[in-house]
């Protein structure tokens, strides 16, 4: 069945209403924990809660936004950590929202406060300049602008597709950097 212009489907509506519900809770309930007293910190050392269809959303003055999507979440408030699966990435750069690079993985662990992410399981991404990347798991530090591995990895764009020992890519000057070993890939 076609929509017309404007039609919104209503079981899109009701999985964005439920995914910014748990989004919520788990917000709040991160920020009750860390304002706690000591005695209510170490009770809920023990708790950890379980969240489907989460939404991460990280930024600073609106600048280098971190949006994580993940089936299911595993949050430890009292670590400030959160455990995804299932994860889709994107990551933006400046105020007008452009794209710097985006990213599928089996797995993230995420450090909550600083936005910092470790990403594992057949990962694979693209920057903005279309460079696309596979690796066994990458690293992206938010503060310094930084998505990098030391795992081998194969990366592709316009020019052919290389392999070597690891890549950076720095988000702030958009530029990746194959490491040690880079070899062409050749198909027959």
């Amino acid at each position: 069945m076609s929509k017309m212009a404007g039609e919104r489907d209503e079981a899109v509506d009701a999985t964005a209403r439920r995914c910014a519900r748990s989004a919520a809770l788990a917000i709040a309930l991160v920020a009750a924990l860390a304002a706690q007293p000591s005695p209510a910190r170490a009770a809920a050392e023990a708790t950890s809660l379980e969240v489907q269809g989460m939404i991460f959303v990280g930024s600073r003055a609106g600048v280098r936004e971190v949006v994580l999507r993940s089936r299911t979440a595993r949050l430890q408030p009292e670590k400030q950590i959160a455990e995804l699966e299932d994860v889709t990435a994107t990551v933006t750069e400046d105020e007008a929202g452009q794209r710097s690079f985006t990213m599928n993985c089996a797995r993230v662990e995420l450090d909550i406060a600083r936005s910092d992410f470790t990403a594992d399981g057949d990962v694979r991404g693209e920057t903005a300049q279309g460079q696309r990347y596979s690796a066994p798991w990458v690293k992206y530090v938010h503060e310094q602008g930084l998505l990098y591995t030391d795992a081998p990895v194969v990366m592709t764009d316009a020019h052919g597709s290389f392999r070597g020992n690891g890549f950076s890519y720095h988000v702030h000057e958009r530029r990746f950097e194959l490491l040690g070993n880079v070899s062409v890939v050749h198909k027959p």
